[in-house]
């Protein structure tokens, strides 16, 4: 055969299939646009001179990996439908002369034809939107703008690579599929289907238990520790048990349709669900791949835009005040009441040299220790918390445990509350249940009143822990913790703790600000005797400002990319699950017209048809994000986010905003299904 035959066939065949050709190559130049921006904005120079956006670009750098991975695996899955529809013309090609290697040299040239057009359109794309994407992303992380224009030879050079070796292992996984096809097979491919499958109920039942599961596990989840840990086991057990439960209940819902004779045998119901019969098994996967591809849009966008749109406000509970100053002391530290009123002054004197009133100021010192909640209750302080850990996997009983003095505890909370010597006040901060006394190591402390801890905003000047945490307030805090003032861990290290945190707000503008805490850090400092010397660290809210905006700014752009990416392959996945429904059932629908089905009885088939599987994904997708939000709340508080009111607006708005686009989107693919089978 002359050489130019081969790129002439497979020209032909991607014009001729250009209803499914073109959606694929459009997706793949989205992909690769995609890519690139990524990578320019995560790995060039273009972003490394704005201040603040050295984590966002951390996150852009892991981002382009997931979008290589997810490219690789979504342009594998499309190219394997797209090549499935085109093995009777294969087949036909054999039966002309053809043998299996003149087919993968059609296959070849197919492949370089759709890798060139993809990376031509994918890199100009790229290239002409990276600077919109470059200002919308200094827009987020509020990082000054450069109005020049770049174009990376080294993001150029990735893409290329990347998408190279993808789209080469897709023409290895085509040739494999040729040369493992018989040639009768490739011919009679189409009028093969499927043989009516049986309602597994088995499978059906396996795959709700373990949907299940997943949901308990997300819903058991108390700690953001646990979450950060568990949620990707639950999203695994979610994922696994969707599959299983649509591919089966799918077939259930046809078979127990069918056997509604008042529903089935009606003209609009009747094609529609005989058609849906035999292809509910791949029905039923498509539908639960849309699914999760659903969830996965609507936790991201909603995650991040709530974290977000929420940074000023998680800004100011690490930070309440402009200046924030803590100082620490391994074990018991007899003169901490001395050496905290020291440093406070000589705090006092650097503000008073910058030129500022110490504004509000709160001091506060606390002993910090660190245990496991026991089946009794107690705090257990000797276990060894990594082997503890790793037998019962239950972080959610991980105690933080803080000691603090009555005086500061009135001081700052303007409070006038007393406690008994060998008594305390207990603040809880988490899920623990205590009665009337608490056992931490072989010490028991009556409990003379439970507080709250957010009354008075105490609670702000300890932090937050993302564990349980108890507050002892006590009338003596040394002798309160004398008794654990020579206990080690497993390493040997004391795990008594003492901290001094003290905060305040100031005259000065934002660079006062900052330029304050760089010279407490400077200047201040306590020398406690026998060559130890305590060195407070100073940071004001100002210099944490461009971290946060840059941290959530990096994830909300990070999460609008992906979910745009999510979105056009779940367009794509409903696109050709129409498609090629469609040229099934065509033959179908014009036996039925020859016997007098009109155009009028075909639309409400159809609509029979989109009815009965258009709301499934989305209801499943609804209620993972329902049963996931609580866990991904934790984690959220892992960044100090605890806005549940906004998370939860945030989720709705996207649920709302994308079932329109879902809805728009399936009355498109309806319209071109009904233009083949009519």
């Amino acid at each position: 055969m002359k050489i130019g035959l081969f790129p002439k066939i497979a020209a032909d065949g991607i014009r001729k299939n250009g209803r499914i050709y073109v959606p694929y190559i459009v997706t793949s130049i989205l992909m690769i646009a995609v890519f690139y921006i990524m990578h320019l904005l995560g790995f060039s120079d273009i972003m490394k001179g704005f201040s603040g956006a050295s984590t966002a670009r951390e996150m852009l750098q892991f981002g382009s990996v997931i979008m290589a991975v997810f490219g690789t695996i979504f342009l594998f899955y499309t190219q394997s439908t797209l090549i499935k529809g085109r093995f009777k013309e294969f087949g036909i090609y054999s039966v002309l002369g053809m043998n299996k290697m003149n087919l993968i040299k059609v296959v070849f040239c197919e492949t370089v034809m759709t890798w060139v057009m993809s990376m031509t359109g994918g890199l100009l794309a790229g290239i002409g939107l990276s600077k919109l994407a470059e200002l919308g992303f200094a827009r987020m992380i509020e990082a000054d703008v450069n109005y020049g224009f770049v174009v990376s030879g080294e993001s150029l050079v990735q893409t290329i690579i990347v998408y190279s070796i993808i789209f080469g292992l897709i023409f290895l996984n085509a040739a494999r599929q040729i040369l493992f096809s018989r040639t009768i097979n490739l011919v009679k491919t189409d009028k093969a289907g499927e043989k009516p499958p049986k309602a597994n109920w088995v499978v059906g039942i396996l795959g709700l238990i373990i949907l299940l599961a997943g949901y308990a596990l997300a819903l058991k989840i108390e700690s953001p520790i646990s979450a950060l840990l568990f949620f990707f086991v639950a999203v695994i057990l979610i994922i696994i048990g969707t599959y299983l439960v649509l591919i089966a209940g799918s077939v259930v819902l046809c078979r127990i349709l069918q056997k509604n004779k008042n529903y089935y045998y009606k003209t609009n119901h009747f094609v529609s669900v005989s058609s849906m019969a035999y292809r509910m098994k791949r029905n039923g996967a498509g539908l639960a791949s849309i699914c999760i591809l659903l969830t996965m849009i609507l936790v991201t966008i909603s995650s991040t835009a709530a974290l977000y749109f929420n940074r000023e406000e998680t800004l100011r509970n690490h930070y309440p005040s402009q200046i924030d100053i803590m100082a620490h002391n391994d074990g018991l530290f007899e003169n901490y009441k001395d050496a905290a009123a020291r440093l406070e002054s000589d705090v006092n004197k650097v503000a008073e040299n910058a030129g500022t009133k110490v504004i509000d100021p709160k001091a506060v010192s606390y002993y910090s220790l660190s245990g496991y909640i026991g089946d009794n209750g107690a705090v257990d302080l000797e276990l060894d918390p990594l082997e503890t850990l790793s037998a019962t996997m239950d972080y959610d009983r991980v105690v933080a445990v803080y000691l603090c003095d009555i005086e500061d505890y009135n001081r700052i909370t303007k409070k006038n509350e007393s406690v008994p010597s060998g008594k305390i006040l207990l603040g809880v901060d988490g899920n623990y249940q205590a009665g009337d006394e608490l056992t931490i190591g072989n010490k028991t402390f009556g409990i003379e009143k439970k507080i709250d801890l957010n009354d008075g905003g105490f609670n702000k000047c300890l932090g937050s822990m993302p564990v349980t945490t108890l507050v002892l307030i006590a009338d003596d805090m040394n002798e309160a913790v004398s008794y654990y003032k020579d206990l080690k861990d497993t390493r040997n290290d004391t795990m008594l703790f003492w901290t001094w945190n003290y905060y305040f707000d100031t005259e000065l503008d934002s660079q006062g600000q900052m330029a304050l805490s760089s010279e407490i850090n400077k200047e201040v400092y306590l020398d406690i005797g026998e060559e130890n010397v305590i060195s407070p660290y100073s940071t004001s809210r100002e210099a944490q400002r461009e971290d946060f905006v840059s941290t959530f700014g990096g994830l909300f752009f990070l999460g609008i990319l992906l979910s745009s990416i999510f979105m056009v392959s779940c367009v794509l996945i409903i696109y050709y699950k129409q498609i090629s429904e469609g040229f099934e059932d065509q033959s179908r629908f014009s036996i039925m017209q020859k016997v007098g089905m009109t155009k009028e009885n075909i639309k409400k088939s159809i609509n029979s048809q989109m009815l009965t599987v258009f709301l499934i994904p989305i209801l499943f997708a609804c209620v993972h994000l329902l049963v996931v939000l609580p866990v991904v709340h934790k984690l959220l508080l892992l960044f100090g986010h605890n806005n549940i009111p906004l998370l939860l607006a945030s989720a709705g708005i996207c649920v709302l905003f994308f079932g329109l686009i879902y809805a728009f989107v399936y009355k498109l693919t309806s319209n071109a299904y009904y233009k083949i089978v009519s």
